[in-house]
């Protein structure tokens, strides 16, 4: 009898050691979190959203991006995470063409892949999440510019990285929408700047004095924008074009832009929140990690986010952008 009792009491303790073992399994889920760069306001409160993922989904993020939006230096970064074999990775990537082959190795290994912000289109990863398309938002800036221009206006663009996908995205939209629906319209000038605030700054002085028929910069990246609206305050205050002559849109931040809406240099911009797109492309990475499927058309409810909701459409995943002007600009922040 007291032998039949030892061999259940040890069947017991091994079931309940299984028990331990698959919740400690769980816990100890990880997703690597790999932002094109740490640095920038963008970026810093984008990767606060993947940490706070975390803490509520309790699981792993580990942050991995360059100090600065380096593709070479992302790629050898995301060789790590290979090697490192997480659950999930979650990137925007520098280099949409040069992550792919590395996105499908890990996708290759079972390690499901979301991409960000920054797609790369043409790898394996399983959902591009964003708060809108890059390519239907950079039309969206082109009608914008017809409505306050003139359909026959002259136009530059000014974009950050020139190999990221999301700015390949935005510029073929700026192009496709004027040559399909503004045939007048002129697009003078594409300048890069490389994600750097400064560079952009001088790209933006540059377009002002080499085309003085400029009539409007639309910015296809969070540096843009507000570098443009600088660039443009401070050639009206040298008297080198009138206030209101340079139109100036895109997508951007709202603690740089502030100042330039405030004083009417800019009408409008867009804003993605970056700490919720964060959050929610590691909630997508996290429901696939647990093998949950994701479907054409649902409609997802991001848990540890009130009122955020995200629709699938295809391999993309988009939960809108906010418009700041005047009346709303003080009621966001990062």
């Amino acid at each position: 009898m007291k032998k039949v009792l030892s061999v259940l009491m040890c069947l017991f303790l091994l079931a309940c050691s299984c028990a331990i073992c698959a919740v400690a399994e769980e816990e100890e889920m990880t997703i690597y979190f790999m932002p094109k760069e740490i640095s920038g306001a963008w970026n810093i409160y984008s990767i606060t959203g993947a940490e706070d993922a975390g803490e509520k989904l309790g699981i792993n993020v580990v942050i991995s991006g360059p100090a600065s939006a380096d593709a070479t230096e992302q790629l050898n970064m995301l060789q790590d995470a290979l090697v490192a074999e997480p659950d999930a990775i979650v990137i925007a990537t520098n280099d949409a063409s040069g992550c792919a082959a590395y996105i499908n190795e890990a996708v290759a290994k079972g390690i499901k892949v979301v991409t960000y912000d920054s797609d790369s289109p043409e790898s394996d990863r399983s959902f591009y999440v964003n708060s809108a398309s890059d390519y239907e938002c950079a039309r969206q800036f082109v009608k914008d510019v017809a409505a306050a221009k003139g359909e026959d206006a002259v136009v530059a663009v000014m974009g950050g990285g020139i190999s990221a996908g999301n700015q390949q995205e935005r510029l073929s939209g700026v192009q496709d929408e004027i040559a399909e629906n503004y045939p007048n319209m002129e697009l003078i000038a594409t300048t890069w700047s490389d994600d750097d605030t400064e560079v952009a700054f001088s790209n933006a002085q540059s377009l002002i004095m080499a085309y003085p028929e400029l009539d409007a910069i639309i910015g296809i990246s969070g540096y843009e924008p507000h570098s443009a609206a600088a660039a443009v305050e401070e050639a009206v205050d040298q008297g080198i074009v009138e206030a209101g002559q340079i139109f100036v849109t895109g997508l951007t931040m709202p603690d740089v832009i502030r100042p330039y809406i405030e004083d009417g240099t800019v009408e409008f911009a867009d804003v993605t929140e970056p700490a919720y797109l964060a959050y929610t492309a590691t909630y997508i990475a996290y429901l696939l990690a647990n093998g949950e499927e994701i479907a054409d058309g649902d409609v997802i409810e991001v848990e540890g986010l009130d009122g955020v909701s995200a629709t699938v459409t295809g391999d993309y995943i988009f939960f809108g952008l906010v418009r700041l002007n005047k009346d709303n600009i003080d009621q966001y922040s990062w």
